[in-house]
């Protein structure tokens, strides 16, 4: 898709330039899509170029510009990965009209420019996907069809009779059991005892193995279409696992967001009178939610579902003993300030080695093939030192500083704490050794030193003022340093765009924003949006070429993710640092890509 090529809403190609347009939208079908078979007589079916979310049109503008053309047209649409779209007509005269009247048109129902769209006759649909293939989180259990059509009417009876139906922001919500407390999250009030049409309910779960214990909290939700409900947790120490949705009226997509990658998005069809086991990885790690939006796109089909009124039904336990769940990072239990920000030494060094340094060793070969280009700041202070100098690389990673066939005359050596990067750098030639930034086996009298990206692995105060201490034992009087962090303002940075552009779109997809996290007592995991406060774990996710490789052989579907540990600095924070140590000349705290590059002088 390139915008460049747009024109102004309603413009027309015909001719050569449509036949050629046509031509290269159907490589791209071939290329994706090899089942479908183009027609060379009309047929129901059109597939349609330029159509897609990928190209800025959405389901709701594909349902406006083809719904005219027949009433109960069905459309089959690929977020975010193909740049077209098909349509499936009751008759063949009415895709006939439509393709008359819009192959190689700008509709006008896009309002703003955009690609013509290229349309031609297809046999055949795209193979349906199963809802096995669609990636989600491990645990989760989806089971059609729990409850039939009779029991369904009583339950809606049930729910819409009950003059407690509480009427919320973005739905109505009746509880039974216990009150639910939105201010917290949790349960404790007892309230209208939970009715036999819901015990039944219970009594089936339990018969099937779903659940063990009865729940004693059970809150329905009614849905108006466009309606849904913000990404969220299932507070770990209100309620017990699982947690057990019924779906009734109407077929919804719930997204699934891995707390430990946000970019890991996975939509799931809860169908009608189906339940939903939110339990383990699905109950811990992952949020749900339901997007307000009109229309769904069926993850298990692709096709275009219009959003009606939908009831859930939530069933839970309330937790009644402290959360031992294994998903410590995401749960809410203090566990003796188990996930506290330290402020002892003991402590933040068992946190470093948890977090970073245990981190470092299993990623290291993945890290090696993300690691290449180097800062500008990094650079030109590299290329102020005189030729024949001696660098120390402190936090020397896989060696990208100190490569030999950087062929700037300097003595280099490296120092890093993962012994599985200094293998890597050995392995490419460069000079190093296995040392902690805080003790490096390093002799004093360097004419330089370099600690790229290290600084901010240092959970408390002291130990980052250790770090730069040893930093300055290292040079010689009149010996320079570099040293670089991540800022919390991230200001123009790459990071800060690509943030910018998702919650772009997530704000086009209808997507509410999520509660502020913020507890500088706590660390929390970083969701990939703005930073909420500075002392955070922020996931590493082992994707590309080898892990890929690996993942295969071992019958691995999922990306793994790790948790770093980051300390990110805030502006003139770098600065006040330096002051702590005795015998130091600050030249310089440049503000780079969402990273803060330091140069200083050791004067004494």
């Amino acid at each position: 898709f390139k915008a460049d090529k747009e024109r102004p809403v309603g413009a027309v190609i015909t001719g050569g330039k449509l036949i050629k347009k046509s031509k290269k939208s159907l490589e791209q079908l071939k290329r994706h899509d090899p089942d479908v078979e183009v027609a060379s007589e009309p047929t129901k079916n059109l597939f349609v170029a330029n159509s897609s979310v990928l190209c800025s049109v959405s389901p709701e503008e594909l349902q406006e510009i083809f719904s005219p053309f027949d009433s109960s047209v069905e459309l089959i649409v690929f977020p975010n990965r193909r740049a077209y779209s098909f349509v499936e007509f009751s008759t063949v005269e009415a895709a006939s009209r439509a393709k008359e009247e819009l192959n190689g048109k700008v509709p006008e129902q896009l309002r703003k420019s955009h690609l013509p769209f290229v349309i031609e006759f297809v046999n055949n649909l795209p193979l349906s996907k199963t809802a096995d293939a669609v990636a989600g989180p491990r645990d989760l259990q989806i089971v059609d069809d729990f409850v039939d059509e009779g029991i369904e009417r009583d339950l809606i009876d049930l729910v819409m009779k009950d003059p407690r139906l509480d009427e919320m922001k973005h739905r109505s919500v009746l509880h039974f059991g216990h009150a639910f407390d939105y201010s917290t999250n949790s349960a404790f009030v007892p309230i209208e005892k939970i009715p036999d049409q819901l015990e039944k309910i219970v009594d089936r779960l339990i018969e099937r193995g779903f659940i063990k214990e009865r729940p004693d909290q059970i809150t329905a939700n009614v849905y108006s279409p466009g309606q849904g409900i913000p990404s969220h947790f299932d507070t770990h120490s209100a309620f017990e696992d699982p947690v057990v949705s019924l779906s009734l009226l109407a077929d919804v997509v719930m997204e699934f967001k891995d707390a430990a990658n946000s970019a890991r998005i996975a939509p799931i069809l809860l169908p009608r009178r189906s339940l939903c086991l939110i339990q383990g990885d699905s109950r811990y790690r992952w949020k749900h939610g339901i997007v307000n939006r009109q229309y769904d796109v069926c993850p298990r089909t692709n096709r275009l579902l219009q959003r009606q009124q939908r009831v859930s039904i939530t069933f839970r336990k309330i937790r009644n003993e402290p959360c031992r769940c294994d998903y410590k990072e995401f749960c809410d239990w203090d566990r003796n300030g188990e996930m506290a920000v330290p402020s002892v030494s003991s402590a933040a060094r068992a946190l470093e080695c948890n977090y970073v340094a245990d981190v470092y060793e299993k990623i290291a070969p993945h890290f090696d093939e993300t690691r290449h280009a180097v800062w500008t700041g990094v650079k030109r202070f590299l290329d102020s030192i005189p030729p024949g100098s001696l660098l120390y690389d402190i936090g020397c990673g896989n060696g990208k500083y100190l490569l030999p066939e950087r062929n700037d005359g300097l003595i280099k050596i490296g120092a890093d704490r993962c012994l599985g990067l200094c293998e890597i750098a050995a392995s490419k030639g460069c000079f190093v050794v296995r040392g902690d930034a805080l003790g490096a086996p390093l002799r004093a009298g360097a004419d330089a030193v370099i600690s790229i990206a290290v600084l901010h692995h240092m959970s408390t105060l002291e130990r980052r003022r250790k770090a730069i201490e040893e930093i300055a034992s290292l040079l010689r009087v009149g010996g320079r340093a570099c040293v670089t962090v991540w800022s919390l303002e991230q200001g123009e940075s790459e990071y800060a765009k690509m943030r910018e552009n998702r919650e772009e779109k997530e704000k086009k997809e209808g997507k509410e924003e999520e509660e502020n996290r913020e507890d500088k007592d706590r660390l929390l995991v970083h969701d990939g949006r703005e930073f909420v406060q500075q002392d955070l774990l922020v996931p590493w996710t082992v994707s590309g070429k080898e892990s890929r490789k690996k993942r295969e052989e071992e019958g691995e579907k999922e990306e793994e993710t790790f948790l770093r540990f980051y300390h990110v600095f805030a502006e003139g924070e770098l600065a006040e640092l330096m002051q702590l140590v005795e015998g130091l000349r600050l030249e310089s705290v440049e503000l780079e890509q969402g990273n803060y590059v330091a140069v200083f002088e050791r004067i004494r």
